[in-house]
């Protein structure tokens, strides 16, 4: 039955996501690694960090402008591909410039997967199960994005404190995921038509529903902007500023404030709009100033806690953002439309999180934290003003 294979595959793509995702993740407990062998400072850490969402913005910019030209399983297998190769450079060599290629590398394939999996999934979802909850496709997507970014750490930070080979071993491992991924793709059965047409506009929305898509994009920016501080910075926070050096324990607190995020948002995916809105605009603020109070305190217990409340106010306000934009779209160029959100999404991942780490350096890392959060706050404010007005059409959850 068509509609068997389109579960099947279905499965498929959401397993192939998640892994891209979580190879794009897996160094973050070992910055600490690199950090403590070539000796450079937070900042460069934030430097590496960024140079990967550049690679991730230039493969969502392609595939917005291309992602209706060419096939779902052209995009995945390319992005399946070049990941493999990102891993490949990890293990070459773990110098600084590799790494920086590396990342780039990494980047380019979560950017040229993103969207136009997202849209892949959705497009499986209708045919698998025309009369079921197309939401949950959205869900999936959601959470195959957020248990990659969270898994990858948790699996790099495992192998880097018991096994040998720390800055090899966990790229190996993730590489032989990615593989298997890149074989079970060719079951996967196609759903889009090229059209042959021209590059598209990645925006495709109309001018009275743009100040919904701008929020969405907003809220997109602070909810990867938590992500990124889990992604990035923690381990630093974690080993510097907290005193612990365990990797396993890095990359454990970075799954928290990660898997939360991917947790709350298929735990609460029956929430009403504006009761979940309502719960990230309490949740994350008060994730914050745990965060906030287990740096000044040096507390881990209050930073892992405030992380797991950060992550799943982040996830909840993420997947809001994401149907919003899924349902302003039109169906034809759903895939472009949603390259746009993950690009403002993924920028949530460079300037916040290069500006944490610059003043961190500059006026300490308990200032640094507070002002990150004031702005974070500010922001959400912004956000939630716009998504909570009575506009029951644009009420999404």
């Amino acid at each position: 039955m068509p509609s068997t294979t389109h579960r099947a595959g279905f499965a498929l793509v959401a397993g192939a996501y998640a892994a891209t995702m979580a190879a794009g993740s897996v160094p973050t407990p070992l910055y600490v690694l690199y950090q403590r062998r070539d000796h450079f400072g937070t900042t460069m850490i934030s430097v590496v960090f960024a140079v990967y969402v550049i690679g991730v913005i230039s493969g969502l910019l392609f595939a917005g402008a291309h992602a209706e030209r060419l096939r779902r399983r052209t995009i995945l297998g390319a992005a399946l591909a070049v990941q493999l190769v990102a891993c490949a450079v990890f293990l070459a060599s773990p110098a600084l410039p590799a790494i920086l290629a590396g990342r780039v590398l990494s980047g380019l394939s979560v950017g040229l997967l993103s969207g136009p999996a997202t849209a892949f999934l959705i497009e499986l979802r209708r045919r698998a199960a025309p009369q079921g909850d197309q939401r949950h496709a959205e869900v999936v997507a959601t959470a195959a994005n957020l248990g990659g970014l969270a898994l990858g750490p948790l699996l790099s930070g495992v192998l880097a404190e018991w096994a040998p080979a720390p800055l090899h071993l966990p790229y190996v491992a993730i590489g032989l995921v990615l593989a298997l991924s890149a074989v079970l793709l060719a079951l996967v059965p196609e759903t889009a038509t090229p059209t042959g047409g021209p590059a598209a506009r990645p925006l495709a929305v109309a001018p009275h529903r743009r100040e919904q898509f701008l929020a969405s994009c907003l809220g997109g920016l602070v909810a990867f902007a938590m992500f990124g501080l889990f992604a990035a910075l923690s381990p630093s926070f974690v080993a510097g500023t907290l005193g612990h050096r365990s990797h396993a324990l890095a990359g454990l607190v970075a799954f928290v404030g990660l898997g939360a995020a991917a947790v709350a948002q298929i735990g609460l995916r029956r929430l009403p709009p504006r009761q979940a809105m309502t719960a990230v605009l309490v949740g994350m603020p008060v994730g914050l100033a745990l965060v906030v109070g287990g740096v000044w305190a040096g507390s881990l217990a209050l930073f892992v806690l405030g992380g797991a409340l950060t992550g799943a106010g982040a996830g909840l306000l993420f997947r809001a953002c994401l149907t919003t934009v899924v349902q302003l779209s039109p169906p034809e160029r759903r895939a472009g439309t949603l390259a746009s959100l993950f690009v403002t999404s993924y920028a949530g991942l460079t300037v916040p999180v290069i500006g944490l780490g610059a003043a961190s350096q500059l006026t300490g890392t308990r200032v640094a934290m507070a002002g990150f959060a004031v702005i974070a706050v500010a922001a959400l404010v912004a956000v939630g003003t716009v998504r909570l007005r009575p506009e029951p059409v644009m009420e999404l959850s």
